[in-house]
């Protein structure tokens, strides 16, 4: 599988995705997207992710999705070898981490993302 991740290194959910992959040996090449110029919001960006956030993913040059928590699941699924910590196998451990995830995306994240970036 050929990974591309479009992040900056200034966001946290980007860096989620960076040192996840990194973490566990997964190949990517890293785009970087530099939310403090504008990146993106340009036309190119937003052929990617039209929500013009970041991270987003791009899976062998077809397949591209954003928000940072589904990035975080599919990667720990669709790459062998992700140690059972991340994101385990059992249906009900991952019910907590999944509402661990998006309690943390509909609260904190969405209370301080605001006054960051425009």
């Amino acid at each position: 599988m050929k990974l591309k991740v479009f992040a900056d290194r200034g966001s946290q959910p980007s860096r989620a995705v960076l040192i996840l992959c990194k973490a566990n040996g997964i190949e990517f090449e890293e785009v970087q997207i530099q939310l403090a110029k504008g990146e993106h919001k340009s036309p190119e960006y937003e052929a990617i992710n039209p929500m013009k956030q970041v991270p987003a993913i791009e899976v062998d040059g077809k397949f591209r999705f954003f928000e940072s928590h589904a990035i975080l699941r599919f990667l720990a699924t669709a790459f062998p070898g992700i140690a059972e910590h991340w994101y385990p196998a059992d249906v009900f451990k991952r019910a907590q981490i999944d509402s661990a995830l998006d309690w943390h995306h509909s609260t904190i994240r969405r209370g301080s993302g605001a006054n960051l970036w425009f």
